[in-house]
């Protein structure tokens, strides 16, 4: 047989192996990108909050995003920024975050309308602070203050969050968008 013969014999071969290894690499890229960019270490509460009409004066509602782990180990992030999606907003409602270090002995907070009543410290949310996710009741708790301004409804229907995990999960920083069904009205 003839070299040259032999050689176009293989071609197809070749090219469907190249092909088929470049289409996988891809593949695993896209995935490890996918993941890099797309941390899940908060997860979704499933909760939802509503709470009857009240005059505007009286109608803001703080209440947790993030609650502490009931198992596991701690984790800490650095959080770059949070916003909150409203479905509906004619309150003109404005969504602030803070966490709150709970102050021994006390329940965890679910939504209440003074939050300085329970946590020990409350540090508004700023772009490069820590984040400790323990296990309850030693974790921080991330919530948001929906604050009407003039008469109407403010649904919240989930929290962007945007933060980086440490060495352990190779640096790992993107947006996790959680889950957050809170309704305020104001009269």
């Amino acid at each position: 047989m003839i070299p040259a013969a032999r050689d176009r014999r293989w071609r197809p071969k070749r090219v469907a192996l190249v092909v088929g290894a470049l289409v996988i690499t891809l593949v695993a890229a896209g995935l490890g990108v996918r993941w890099w960019t797309h941390p899940t270490v908060f997860g979704g509460l499933g909760d939802s909050i509503s709470m009857g009409a009240l005059p505007v004066a009286d109608a803001a509602l703080s209440t947790a995003v993030i609650f502490p782990k009931v198992d596991g180990e701690p984790e800490t992030v650095t959080i770059s920024s949070v916003h909150g999606v409203f479905s509906r907003n004619s309150a003109r409602a404005s969504a602030s975050f803070s966490v709150c270090h709970l102050a021994a002995g006390e329940s965890p907070i679910g939504s209440v309308h003074d939050p300085e009543r329970y946590c020990q410290d409350i540090d508004p949310v700023r772009a490069g602070m820590s984040f400790t996710q323990g296990v309850a009741p030693e974790s921080d708790y991330l919530f948001v203050t929906l604050a009407p301004t003039r008469p109407g409804v403010a649904h919240l229907v989930r929290v962007e969050v945007e933060y980086a995990r440490g060495a352990d999960h190779l640096y790992q920083r993107g947006t996790e968008s959680i889950r957050a069904d809170r309704k305020v009205t104001a009269r």
